[in-house]
């Protein structure tokens, strides 16, 4: 049987990834801001090296909160899974600022809202990727999207559960946050790359700032 990777990084190569997480996730604030028409504040993302198995306790979430999550997956030279978060409360707050009020309430999505909230990840996915290839050349692009609702434990094991836990026991986790105060939105942004995404990643980035 195959030994299990490990991720192993030291400061010097969190402090690149946590660079590179700020220039994406900055790169898809933007994003998400020129659609709402809003200014979003973001708040610096965090890189972790967790291990898999106790992923949920990381995001910094109640496990039985009931969330709404927009989730793709990340295909190309790069491959992970990238999940946005709202509480079930704000995703009808982002509807109404992405296409006015529609009857929206957090229990009762209509189709138009459940497009829309599927748009806002592809967007904001996208552009972090995008950033992502125009630094370090490495082709990125995302899945087809889906979204779910129920509490939060059960939808991040969902959404991450096609990584291959017998082939990698840690990974890198990069999470950035994002409000807009006058509506009170809040919602979170998490990326997660495997162990051979996360060393080409390093390996390409050292190159670049050598």
């Amino acid at each position: 049987m195959q030994q299990s990777k490990s991720v192993k990084i030291g400061p010097t190569e969190k402090d690149i990834l946590a660079e590179i997480g700020n220039m994406c996730a900055g790169n898809a604030t933007t994003a998400l801001a020129q659609i709402l028409g809003k200014r979003i504040e973001l708040e610096l993302p965090s890189v972790e090296v967790i291990n898999i198995t106790k992923l949920v306790h990381f995001l910094k979430v109640d496990p039985e909160e009931p969330i709404i999550g927009i989730h793709l997956q990340i295909w190309g030279g790069a491959r992970g899974n990238a999940l946005m978060i709202f509480p079930k409360k704000d995703s009808a707050l982002l509807i109404d600022l992405l296409i006015g009020p529609l009857q929206e309430t957090p229990s009762s999505l209509t189709e138009i809202g459940i497009s829309a909230l599927k748009e806002v990840g592809n967007i904001v996915v996208s552009s972090y990727l995008s950033a992502l290839s125009a630094f370090t050349g490495i082709s990125a692009f995302p899945s087809t999207v889906t979204l779910t609702s129920g509490a939060a434990k059960a939808l991040v094991t969902l959404a991450f559960s096609g990584i291959k836990k017998d082939d990698c026991t840690d990974t890198i986790l990069v999470e950035a946050c994002f409000k807009e105060k006058k509506r009170d939105l809040d919602g979170r942004f998490f990326i997660i790359f495997d162990a051979d995404s996360i060393a080409v990643i390093l390996k390409k980035a050292k190159s670049l700032i050598k």
